[in-house]
């Protein structure tokens, strides 16, 4: 009789769960891996909540998992930008960020839904069970919030940035510009009243450049699709349930957000589970002095920096020993020959791993979010040597908290390094300030992870306007209060004109009055 109950209790518990599991389409067509890595952590997780999860991505998995399924593998439809971007062209893209966001990884990524595979997929897309809810990433491409009318179901968005100016538009979430310095404005801080007007002239502009530039994604979504009626891609944005962005208040700084808007900085930090090479764990362990790490990320490489600036960075680097130091080059071969003795390179390494260890001191960085909040999560200060994109916004908000140091890429010299070097190395202040900025970073009520399923599973238990604002449908002049505004202006305009003219029946009547006193008196 004991094991009939308990038979019955497992099944009862199988049942309730199966209940509860919900069918997920996550889509994320660009191709850069630094940005799928959240994707691919929050899509794992989801798995393991027992949710049957379907990817279409760039990065298929190499292991199969239960539940998760590739059914659009785009690995080979685009070019690689892994170690593909050099110096040069990322100081190219700096001069209209917007533009390339919106075109070349907005509309060419769109383009991707005319691929053979995945025609076969918008043609006949799996029903059996349905989708419940459509992930999606917002980077430039919004076309893809499309495939919730195609599958009708509701979508959520999902963002390896900060939320852009645009996202709060589409979310309803207020902007803030008076004092939170928005996404497309590299200041850290807004102080003074030329701050608010960079700030808010700034955001605003990039805001119309993507519409513009995003404008014929309407046309796509209908062309690809196959749904001559689906609405405007600005309307369509409005549908979004939920929006779960790469950001926490201890980073970019406090500002209001609507529940809709779901900050999960360092998703991906405590899921990595990397580790060291026997020889590279040595290596550190034997670092008695402590390393410099020295990585511009997964997209570009030192390599591509000029022969006499990768020089000047060799001079100062010698300074340093008996510290060592930890290089990240794809192709070491291409570096100029002079290497000091006390730097060791490597074509890839567990960044995670490395910054986690405790022989780590300075981690020499491009800026990108991951790689930063990765070093915030650890407490490891950095040197930022940004060259495009969030990245300079990314350094100057670590500079502004005193948890890093800037050296600007068109002077990279002997001179610039060592002043760098010599202030993370030597001044405390910069490691007690990662510390704290750690602590902060990490003292959450759930981790990241749980809190981004928790707000996904909301949607899937309460629908998906269960969380939207009703500032979405409402037009700009309305949203800002700008009717009544000028209504209450008109009221007091009207009232003073009623005031003046009362006043001046007052005087006529009392200048009459005193002509006629006067008459009579003569």
């Amino acid at each position: 009789m004991k094991h009939q109950k308990a038979l019955f209790c497992v099944l009862l518990a199988l049942f309730i769960h199966a209940n509860d599991a919900s069918r997920i389409l996550g889509i994320f067509p660009y191709n850069g891996k630094s940005h799928f890595r959240m994707f691919d952590v929050l899509c794992k997780e989801l798995v393991k909540r027992g949710h049957q999860v379907d990817v279409i991505s760039h990065f298929p998995l190499k292991t199969p998992l239960a539940n998760y399924t590739d059914v659009v593998d785009l690995n080979g439809t685009l070019k690689t930008v892994v170690n593909g971007i050099t110096t040069d062209y990322g100081k190219y893209i700096q001069r209209s960020v917007t533009y390339f966001v919106a075109t070349d990884f907005g509309n060419n990524l769109c383009d991707l839904m005319k691929q053979e595979k995945m025609q076969k997929f918008i043609k006949n897309p799996p029903n059996d069970p349905p989708y419940d809810l459509i992930i999606v990433e917002y980077f430039g491409s919004p076309c893809y919030i499309g495939f919730g009318q195609l599958l009708k179901a509701p979508v959520a968005i999902v963002l390896s940035s900060m939320q852009m100016s645009f996202i709060d538009d589409i979310m309803g979430n207020p902007t803030s510009y008076a004092f939170f310095s928005g996404f497309h404005n590299d200041n850290a801080v807004v102080d003074t009243f030329f701050d608010r007007l960079w700030n808010f002239l700034t955001n605003y502009k990039n805001t119309l450049i993507f519409h513009h530039y995003t404008a014929e994604q309407t046309d796509m979504m209908k062309k690809y699709l196959g749904l001559p009626n689906i609405p405007d891609v600005r309307e369509l944005e409005k549908t979004v349930s939920l929006a779960i962005v790469n950001s926490h208040y201890s980073y970019y700084g406090i500002r209001p957000v609507t529940p809709a808007v779901i900050e999960v900085g360092g998703l991906h930090v405590e899921a990595d589970k990397s580790k060291l090479s026997p020889k590279l764990k040595e290596w550190l362990d034997m670092a008695s002095h402590g390393v410099v790490y020295f990585s511009l990320g997964s997209l570009m490489n030192i390599e591509t920096l000029p022969t006499e600036t990768i020089l000047q960075i060799y001079s100062s680097l010698a300074k340093i020993s008996p510290v060592k130091v930890l290089l990240k080059s794809a192709n070491a071969t291409k570096l100029p020959p002079g290497l000091p003795n006390n730097v060791l390179t490597l074509p890839w390494i567990p960044q995670v791993a490395v910054l986690k260890h405790p022989n780590t001191r300075v981690f020499v960085t491009h800026g990108g979010l991951m790689g930063t909040q990765e070093a915030s999560y650890y407490g490891v200060p950095m040197i930022g040597i940004p060259v495009f994109g969030d990245q300079i916004k990314n350094i100057n908000v670590l500079v502004e908290k005193n948890v890093a140091v800037l050296v600007d890429i068109d002077d990279i010299t002997e001179h610039s390094m060592d002043a760098a070097l010599n202030a993370v190395l030597h001044d405390r202040r910069y490691r007690e300030s990662a510390k704290t900025l750690s602590k902060m970073f990490r003292d959450r009520p759930m981790s990241p992870l749980d809190t981004a399923v928790y707000w996904i599973e909301y949607v899937l238990r309460n629908g998906p306007d269960s969380l939207r604002s009703a500032a979405v449908k409402l037009p700009w002049w309305k949203l800002h209060l700008l009717d009544v505004f000028v209504f209450l202006f008109a009221c007091f305009t009207f009232a003073i004109y009623l005031l003046i003219v009362l006043l001046n029946i007052v005087l006529t009547s009392f200048h009459k009055r005193a002509a006629r006193t006067e008459k009579k008196l003569n």
